[in-house]
């Protein structure tokens, strides 16, 4: 995961959400809006969103999950609170539901929009953890978020970034300056086609960039 920084809520569902008696429904505004800030990438495991799993051989019509982070059946009073939205990933990239999908009504402690959260993410061997027991628990057994296909591609995804940043820079050594280059360039939004997208994964690239960045001090 890395910090989602929320942005002011779109004009059409701030309209909505004022009129008399509104309950929470998708709105297209409402979800590219969520999207862009996020960079389309599942709040949770990163993945690059909209997608369609397959679950059982049939390939879903389902591309994106709206996440209500407070639920809706307990928190009803936030079902239109455009904070406590993030957009999330169909949620069955291996045999195993995660992210949402795995959620549900299950309460979790930790926002991906807190930084505080984000500041005790690392990773392991593909794992993504936490130094805070109680949400390393909540990241695995509420959205299972170290399901081995999520593993798997977290894994890919930092083998092959290192692949290209070595043949980029062929034998030259590292510096300090060449990590900061590259840690700017997974750290933010590159465009694609038009639309400003993180790269999928890149919360892994990051932590392994950082902690590059600190033995070079």
């Amino acid at each position: 995961m890395i910090l989602i920084k929320k942005k002011t809520e779109p004009y059409e569902w701030k309209r909505y959400r004022h009129t008399p008696e509104a309950v929470y429904q998708s709105q297209e505004g409402l979800v590219n809006s969520l999207l862009e800030e996020q960079g389309y990438l599942c709040a949770y495991c990163m993945r690059r969103i909209p997608c369609k799993d397959r679950v059982n051989g049939t390939l879903t019509q389902e591309d994106h999950r709206v996440e209500h982070i407070k639920c809706r059946n307990v928190f009803p009073e936030l079902q239109l609170s455009y904070t406590n939205m993030v957009v999330c990933c169909p949620g069955h990239l291996g045999e195993h539901e995660h992210c949402d999908r795995l959620k549900k009504d299950q309460p979790i402690s930790f926002s991906p929009m807190d930084n505080h959260f984000i500041s005790t993410l690392f990773y392991e061997n593909g794992k993504i953890k936490s130094t805070n027991d109680r949400w390393m628990e909540e990241m695995e057994g509420i959205l299972n978020l170290n399901d081995e296909a999520l593993i798997r591609a977290r894994r890919q995804t930092l083998s092959a970034t290192i692949d290209l940043l070595a043949k980029t820079n062929a034998q030259k050594p590292w510096t300090r300056q060449m990590v900061e280059k590259y840690l700017l360039k997974y750290s933010t939004m590159h465009n694609e086609k038009g639309k400003l997208k993180h790269y999928p994964y890149c919360g892994i690239v990051i932590y392994y960039l950082q902690k590059k960045l600190k033995q070079l001090l």
